[in-house]
């Protein structure tokens, strides 16, 4: 990753949650999935290509409020076992409920509605599903306490437009 990119976190916070939540205050209006991995190809991959999961965006992330940093600190001690590096998925409030109304008015989940693939079944008999890497804000080292902002993560991108103008 390229180091300009690096946000310089305050020695002064010891708890990684803190730390966490500060980073992501900077990011008004938002709400935030959090996903953890081992391997750093995996991060590259995930901020180059997209998010993928399966069946609903919950099973895969947890929902952290920047407002309440015990969350952030209970999902580091929840999630320890599934690795140091943090994806921090940030969706702009107002376009999540872009995609929540179209998901109520077109009857289908509102992961059908963020995906940027097709769904599929996966091999669990469950669909899979890509959020755009335009949502992926960056990823938080754990071990590092360093946030890493992902160079393709776009406030404004809409994933209801780019399907309608067949992008």
């Amino acid at each position: 990753m390229d180091k300009k990119n690096v946000i310089p976190i305050l020695c002064l916070m010891t708890n990684k949650g803190e730390i966490l939540t500060s980073i992501m205050k900077n990011y008004k209006d938002c709400y935030f999935f959090l996903h953890n991995t081992k391997d750093f190809d995996v991060v590259e991959n995930i901020m180059n290509e997209g998010f993928i999961f399966e069946n609903q965006l919950s099973h895969s992330t947890d929902r952290v409020n920047p407002d309440e940093p015990v969350e952030a600190t209970y999902f580091f001690f929840q999630r320890k076992d599934y690795g140091l590096y943090t994806i921090i998925i940030a969706i702009p409030k107002n376009i999540y409920e872009i995609y929540s109304g179209v998901s109520a008015s077109k009857n289908v989940n509102i992961e059908e509605v963020m995906s940027v693939t097709e769904p599929y079944c996966g091999d669990n008999d469950e669909l899979i599903y890509t959020l755009s890497p335009k949502h992926i804000l960056g990823y938080f080292n754990i071990k590092l306490s360093e946030f890493y902002q992902n160079r393709n993560w776009d406030p404004f991108f809409n994933n209801c437009l780019t399907k309608s103008s067949g992008e």
